[in-house]
């Protein structure tokens, strides 16, 4: 009785841990690529799941926007193309050649009016054969 009793605790304490587990790793995959001032906020989703673009593939990237009209947005970069623009998200296409850049990095500006003021900054993805 007292071996099935400490079998039943080593499974709980097994389930627990991978439940911490899981719970980090969804942590991990949050988006690197965010800029934030206060309550406004752009975020860069690349949609395969990687923090990197691949050259000569179209990669379905996506900027979500946070008390942010879209429509004062403009997107700077080799290789992007324009999909749509959806309530918050404009969505995006990038696909880089090789030739494009100088090094293994895509610099994509972003200008925007924030309060009425033009704001800008920059998202560097690295870009992987």
């Amino acid at each position: 009785m007292q071996n099935l009793k400490m079998i039943n605790q080593t499974f709980l304490l097994g389930l627990f841990i991978l439940s911490l587990n899981s719970c980090t790793e969804s942590i991990k995959k949050t988006s690197k690529f965010i800029y934030e001032i206060e309550e406004s906020s752009v975020q860069l989703k690349i949609l395969n799941g990687n923090d990197y673009l691949t050259y000569n593939t179209p990669i379905r990237v996506d900027f979500e926007w946070k008390n942010i009209e879209p429509e004062t947005v403009s997107i700077y970069g080799a290789g992007i193309k324009l999909l749509r623009i959806k309530n918050e998200v404009t969505q995006t296409e990038i696909n880089i050649e090789r030739h494009h850049l100088i090094s293994d990095t895509l610099d994509i500006k972003l200008s925007f009016e924030l309060n009425g003021q033009k704001t800008s900054t920059y998202f560097n993805i690295p870009v992987k054969n």
